[in-house]
This record gives C-alpha cells, structure tokens and sequence, in this order.
C-alpha cells in the first residue's frame, strides 16, 4: 500500500471520529487538537508546465500536556498530499506526500525551547509579508529548506518574548540522512511599537558546501496597521543564499517584498503584492520580478474563496522570463 493511501486512512478515521472538529481531546491538563486544509486549486497560464490544476490537502496534529505549575510539553505534526502526483524517470507515480511540520518541545511562561522539522528564526521576519492568497515569498531569502531559514529538518529553537519585544534563536545540525548535511544558525527580534507599527530584523548564515562559500542572510522587515488597513515591507540583503546545495559562490542578492490590503468587511479582503529580487554575480540581473492583485471571501469560518493575479514583469531577454499566472482557489480548514 502506498504511503499516501496509508496517511489519507489514518486522518480519514481521525475526522470521522471527531466529526470534522479541531479538538479531538482535552481533559484539563492534556490537550490533542487536529488541523488542516482542503484546497481545490487551479493554476492559468499561457506556460503549459504551470497551468493546471494544483489543489492539495494538509492535516496536522497538535498537542500539549501540563507537566507541573511552571512547564508544559507539546509537539506538532503535519503533513501535505498534493493531488497533481507525476512520475519519476522510472515511471513510477510519486504521491508528492511531504512532512510539513514534525517537532516537540518544552514551553513556560518564559519562552519555549522545541527540535524537528520546524520553522526558523528568521521566518519570524519574512511572516510580515508572507499573507499573499497564493504567491509571494519569493524574494525574502527565506524558504523551506534552505539553510534553516523556513521549514527545516534539524532545528534546534528557542524562542521568548518581554512585553512587546519577541526574540527567536535557532541552529540547524548536520543530518545526512534529510534535506540537508549543513549547518546553519539564524536570530530574530521583532518589536511592537505604539500607534499600529512594527518592527523586525534577523540574520542567518548555513554552511556551504564543497567548492562554494557561506551563505548569509540580512532581513528586515517594518509593518503598519490601522483598522482595516495593513501595509508591510520586506527588505534583505545577503550572499550565496538562493540554491540549498550550498554550490554558490561569490553572488550577491538584494530583495524586497511588500504588501498592502484591505478589509472592506469582515468576509472580504483585498491585496497587492510586489516581490523583487536582484542577483550579483558577474552582472546584475533579475530573478524575480512581478506584481500581484488578490482577492479572498469568507463564505463561513472555515470555507473560503480566493483568487491572485501574478503580472509578471522580467524582460524577455532574461533566462528567468515567465508568464502571467491566474491563481484560483476554493478553501476549508479545520
């Protein structure tokens, strides 16, 4: 049986049991809750590797249990099953099943300490501007396995916060045996100022590999809120960051992202996005480059409708040259 069709049994079992509720149990002092999302999803676009139909499901568990007055335990696992499977070069279908999350940790009113697949520090940075309906985060430096920045194996992590101050400290070790045998390390502060502003900044360096060099991030981000209007802004700065084999060297990169949106109720929600991101090598040319325009709508707590509009704006003659891509989605989380 495939481990695909073994995963769907098991959470199949687990809705069923809870009738489609987040919590599965709670006694007082132990908790186990369930989440996640069914998105049906459909890519347009003139590119016929994009185009089609992207839809996926994601489900976690989530748990916490009091040890005594002052400590707690908890631990989280999600994974993701995207419905587009394809085939390897053997022709073999590949489920496209991923371990999204996988950590446990202890946690007090001080902070938390946690180990596994899990964020890193500087994503408490890059989560400013990372609220596109569908794109964005792609020009922040920060991503799923690289360097420990984003969703990672091997993650040591501490975090806590003092007031409006929030501070997050992590290290990645070297494991062979996952997505990467490197090091890296990241810290973040994020401080809430009065009359709606924020601020962040965070800095991560991993380890290369044979016949590259170090790669080092500088983020910082700056956000604004006001009733029902949000604007944010991401900048970073670094080097040899962009590809996760740690093979780069001597590159240079400069990124932006920012974002602005709207609730004209409490359903409906607009957005406008730009991400830019400038590579250095022996010339200056860009790897990223586009707007986007979004929608979402709340048709009920847990059932919602989204749509985003990425203009791509590369220049033909770059190796990185895109179409424009309609992103349109129905959503329901629990």
């Amino acid at each position: 049986m495939r481990k695909s069709t073994i995963a769907l049994s098991i959470f199949s079992a687990l809705l069923v049991n809870t009738a489609n509720a987040a919590k599965v149990f709670n006694d007082g002092e132990s908790e186990l809750n369930i989440h996640g999302r069914v998105q049906g999803m459909y890519y347009v676009s003139d590119d016929k590797e994009v185009d089609g139909d992207n839809s996926y499901l994601r489900v976690g568990l989530d748990g916490k249990s009091k040890i005594n007055d002052d400590l707690y335990a908890f631990g989280l696992y999600e994974l993701q099953l995207k419905s587009n499977s394809h085939r390897d070069e053997s022709g073999r279908e590949d489920d496209d099943l991923d371990v999204r999350k996988a950590y446990v940790g202890l946690g007090s009113d001080y902070g938390t300490v946690s180990y596994g697949r899990q964020y890193g520090a500087v994503t408490l940075v890059s989560d400013y501007t990372d609220i596109f309906p569908e794109f964005g985060n792609e020009a922040a430096g920060v991503s799923a396995d690289l360097f420990g920045t984003g969703r990672s194996d091997s993650v040591f992590k501490v975090t806590t916060q003092v007031n409006d101050l929030t501070v997050h400290v992590s290290y990645q070790a070297e494991n062979e045996e996952v997505s990467t045998d490197a090091k890296s390390y990241g810290i973040a502060a994020d401080y809430a100022f009065p009359m709606g502003f924020k601020f962040a900044v965070g800095y991560n360096k991993g380890d290369s590999a044979e016949g590259g060099e170090d790669a080092e991030l500088l983020i910082t981000a700056l956000s604004y809120q006001r009733d029902k209007f949000y604007a944010a802004v991401v900048y970073n700065t670094g080097e040899n960051y962009a590809k996760g084999d740690g093979s780069e060297s001597g590159t240079d990169y400069d990124g932006i992202e920012a974002v602005l949106t709207y609730n004209f109720t409490e359903d409906f929600l607009v957005l406008a996005g730009y991400n830019s991101l400038e590579q250095d090598k022996e010339s200056k040319v860009d790897v990223v480059n586009y707007y986007s325009l979004g929608l979402e709508y709340n048709l009920s707590s847990n059932f919602k409708t989204l749509a985003e509009y990425k203009f791509n704006e590369l220049d033909d003659s770059e190796s990185q040259r895109e179409d424009d891509v309609l992103a349109l989605a129905i959503r329901y989380s629990f």
